[in-house]
């Protein structure tokens, strides 16, 4: 940079020959100036002044590193410091509870992406995934302005966000369009000889729908129009009840109760453990090779 064709290179004197010797000052406007001198620090053997292996870096620090030594080409210098300061800061907060801003996700990804984190980067991307909202009036959306953003990735989770709830409210849509329908293997005693559904399924839709309206789910919206996160949003149908309060059986005077609600509980859970890999080819390569680059793929 300082030799070549760029901008910041030393001048020539106006009639050519050799550079001034005048005092030479390079202005680098959006490098943070506490992560530049640390990386200076290193690069000149400045150990003292450079934090320990075992010490802490607050997570903005450590993102604001990392965007130097990405621009620079210089991951490969923090290989003796990579590892502890990964332990101490990613690991000095648990990644739950608090908005995601608290929890610094985003400069977390960042992080993990320069780095060669790849178990920390996908936790943290299925995080995002979970918890994020999407919603333009809510602090707790997906993207943070400011934040480096590794490529593809949150248009993929935004994708596989949608995805998930398009799969969680399947089945719901599904059975209350059966109830309407008045599809007999939604009544579990419903059998040739004997018809429960004229009172079984009427009870289970009525319930269905009102318990759906508690939850701000009726009528049942179109993915794109859910600003819940996933989690939120499989806390509340779970929640939701599609059953009958329990008829009395004509012929044997037995209370006849009927729900569905283990059965979608079942589907909930499948949606959610059936998340595919948010991780593209590309992002195995490249963090694959940053690990190398930073030491953490050196056990």
């Amino acid at each position: 940079m300082l030799y070549g064709e760029f901008e910041e290179r030393k001048k020539p004197r106006p009639g050519g020959g050799n550079f001034e010797r005048t005092e030479w000052t390079i202005k680098l406007p959006e490098d943070n100036p506490t992560a530049l001198a640390l990386l200076l620090n290193i690069v000149h053997g400045r150990f003292d002044v450079v934090p320990s292996y075992e010490d802490l870096l607050y997570i903005r620090d450590l993102y604001n590193v990392s965007v130097v030594t990405d621009k620079y080409d210089m991951t490969h210098i923090l290989q003796p410091w990579a590892r502890g300061w990964m332990r101490s800061t990613l690991c000095s907060t648990e990644l739950t509870g608090g908005s995601l801003r608290e929890q610094y996700c985003q400069e977390r990804l960042w992080i993990s992406w320069e780095l060669g984190d790849r178990a920390n980067f996908e936790e943290i991307a299925k995080v995002l995934l979970l918890t994020s909202c999407l919603s333009i009036r809510d602090t707790n959306s997906l993207r943070c302005a400011g934040v480096f953003e590794p490529p593809e990735i949150y248009d993929i989770i935004e994708q596989t966000r949608l995805d998930t709830i398009k799969a969680l409210l399947a089945p719901f849509d599904n059975t209350i369009q059966g109830l309407i329908t008045k599809d007999a293997t939604l009544c579990r005693k419903h059998t040739k000889k004997k018809n429960y559904t004229d009172y079984c399924l009427p009870s289970m839709l009525g319930i269905g729908i009102q318990s759906l309206h508690s939850m701000g789910l009726w009528p049942i919206p179109q993915p794109a129009e859910v600003s819940w996160s996933v989690s939120v949003l499989s806390e509340k149908l779970k929640d939701v009840k599609i059953e009958n309060k329990g008829h009395t059986d004509v012929d044997h005077g037995r209370a006849h109760k009927c729900s569905l609600g283990p059965a979608l509980q079942l589907e909930i859970e499948k949606v959610l453990n059936s998340i595919p890999s948010l991780l593209t080819e590309g992002h195995e390569r490249h963090l694959e090779s940053q690990a190398k680059k930073s030491g953490l793929s050196i056990t």
